[in-house]
């Protein structure tokens, strides 16, 4: 995807939850773990290829070719 321009990192995602949420650093870090754990699982699942910031620096996931069929057929 050309608009990839940057894969989100722990780090990236707590310093992004201190900003969006106004977190301080150790909630950010623990919450930012958990959000990662949770991508891992969905990836796992064959649900997501993986998460990236976008160039708005919004946190987006990449949905997998299988969870583009599903979501294809519901329409």
């Amino acid at each position: 995807m050309s608009n990839i321009i940057e894969s989100a990192t722990v780090e990236d995602v707590a310093l992004y939850l201190q900003r969006e949420e106004g977190l301080d650093a150790r909630q950010a870090q623990e919450q930012a773990k958990t959000v990662i754990n949770g991508f891992i699982d969905m990836q796992e699942k064959g649900l997501i290829k993986g998460w990236y910031f976008d160039e708005q620096s919004h946190l987006e996931l990449l949905p997998s070719d299988t969870a583009l069929k599903i979501i294809a057929n519901q329409k």
